[in-house]
């Protein structure tokens, strides 16, 4: 079973990156039959949606970017669980991300692709409330729309995803929210294999 990171920050390696990377070892450590993998869109060139409709019923997009290369990826059977990794950038998430979240119509209009995964969410940001919780929700609203579990980080704060302020390592609530996200994600996806 693998579970999937989308790091939507348009700074590579920098510190949504670091807090994706705590919470995928979290992940494989809890799990040794996890694998992981980690698709960064910093670098990538990934435009807006034009709704064109040119994608319903081929998995292909007539937008010459970088989308093209992550379609096989994303459409992996054996990925069980998607954690999307945002900063939150004017209380909401990126550019990047939403240009990602928008392009994925093509996977629901070819069969649900995504249909049934498990998904989870983490926003970054640089102050307590600065937009974490929207970001979360609107997430999760990607989630239901593909068909998917949307999972939350459960108690003590059930915040409906993980959520950073400032540096991930420094950040001590947050970084209990990455581990308490990744523990619901693991135990439905075992509860799933076990069916």
């Amino acid at each position: 079973m693998k579970i999937l990171g989308i790091c939507c920050s348009p700074r590579k390696g920098q510190n949504t990156f670091r807090a994706m990377e705590i919470c995928l070892e979290a992940a494989r450590a809890q799990d040794g039959a996890i694998t992981t993998q980690v698709i960064e869109l910093a670098d990538l060139d990934i435009r807006p949606c034009r709704a064109c409709g040119e994608c319903k019923g081929r998995l292909a997009c007539p937008i010459e970017d970088d989308f093209a290369s992550l379609i096989p990826v994303l459409s992996d059977s054996d990925v069980g669980g998607m954690i999307v990794g945002t900063p939150v950038y004017f209380g909401t998430m990126t550019a990047q991300c939403k240009a990602f979240v928008d392009r994925c119509v093509m996977f629901r209009r070819n069969g649900w692709l995504f249909r049934n995964r498990v998904g989870g969410v983490l926003a970054v940001g640089g102050v307590r409330n600065g937009g974490q919780e929207l970001t979360l929700q609107c997430m999760h609203t990607f989630f239901l729309q593909q068909d998917m579990c949307a999972i939350a980080d459960g108690p003590p704060f059930s915040h409906s995803g993980a959520a950073i302020v400032g540096k991930a390592e420094e950040d001590a609530v947050g970084l209990q929210t990455v581990r308490n996200l990744v523990a619901r994600m693991v135990k439905t996806l075992k509860d799933r294999r076990s069916e």
